[in-house]
């Protein structure tokens, strides 16, 4: 394995274990961000995560451990058992599970539900806001793509945002609730990968649940509310998905300024251009 090493020093650092008492065993799939790997520690099983490359550019981990230890009661989670807020590195007890990508989806949109609503109708405070415009701000410093479709449909969000959805009720949220971030072990469905938490409104991650393809997240809506929903609460999430593929569409540009695209022989460019594509369809749609 590629990261052998790597994953093996950093883990017996964090464990306070010389190198041969952990073991390698693969890493799991998921996004390309971070190294996330599943370990062994005296007859335990763990999963350890390293941060990739800008990986703390867009995340605050004293903000990500806060939420760790916020949504503890609500036991949808692994336990964490090793964060380091300076790095990013993260251990937490292995789930023997399906990641929800592997499977197909829809048996388990009932427990997809389950969990988002447990998480949001919690009544837990987050540690922070997600600070959906200023997040974007952020993302928009570490690129120098600004251009003229991508200008037009951040002005329209955000005129939108303040004048409809600035002021709705807003709770604890995920806010990366795709179904790499999914895994179902026995009967229960864990939510895992909880960097981007914090409060925000609940379409949101009815909305991240449709990364690969976005209808699949107005099927999890009508799971949700439990009845077909209305073209008001679909273009609800379709707003909320528009927000995350411009936000995304940064993201993907950087990846791209960096070098990543070449390193990790994946056309982070051509997926960009793909995520500004998509937010001009959903607002299309909003508006059609």
């Amino acid at each position: 394995m590629e990261h052998e090493g790597l994953i093996k020093e950093r883990a017996a650092q964090a464990f306070k274990l010389s190198e041969d008492e952990v073991i390698v065993k693969h890493r799991l799939l998921g996004g390309m961000s971070h190294l996330t790997y599943h370990i062994e520690v005296k007859g335990v099983d763990y999963t350890y995560r390293v941060i990739g490359k800008d990986g703390n550019l867009f995340v605050d981990r004293k903000t990500e451990l806060e939420n760790l230890k916020i949504i503890e009661p609500l036991d949808l989670n692994n336990q964490t058992v090793y964060f380091d807020v300076e790095s990013g590195e993260k251990a937490a007890k292995y789930v023997d599970g399906i990641v929800l990508t592997q499977l197909d989806f829809h048996p388990y949109l009932p427990k997809v539900a389950e969990a988002l609503k447990k998480l949001h109708h919690s009544g837990l405070n987050p540690a922070s806001d997600y600070g959906l415009i200023d997040r974007l701000n952020l993302y928009e410093s570490y690129t120098d793509m600004r251009s003229s479709l991508y200008l037009d449909l951040k002005s329209k969000w955000i005129e939108i945002y303040n004048q409809e959805r600035k002021h709705l009720p807003k709770v604890f949220c995920h806010n990366d609730a795709q179904r790499s971030n999914m895994v179902v072990s026995d009967s229960r469905l864990y939510l895992l990968d909880w960097e981007y938490a914090g409060l925000n409104e609940f379409y949101y991650d009815i909305a991240s649940f449709g990364n690969v393809q976005f209808e699949d997240a107005l099927k999890l809506l009508d799971t949700y509310l439990g009845r077909s929903a209305t073209k008001k609460e679909q273009d609800a999430v379709r707003f909320y998905r528009m927000f995350q593929a411009l936000q995304w569409h940064q993201v993907a540009t950087r990846k791209d300024m960096i070098g990543l695209s070449e390193i990790l022989k994946f056309d982070f460019k051509m997926l960009a251009q793909k995520y500004l594509d998509l937010a001009h369809r959903l607002y299309t749609e909003i508006k059609g």
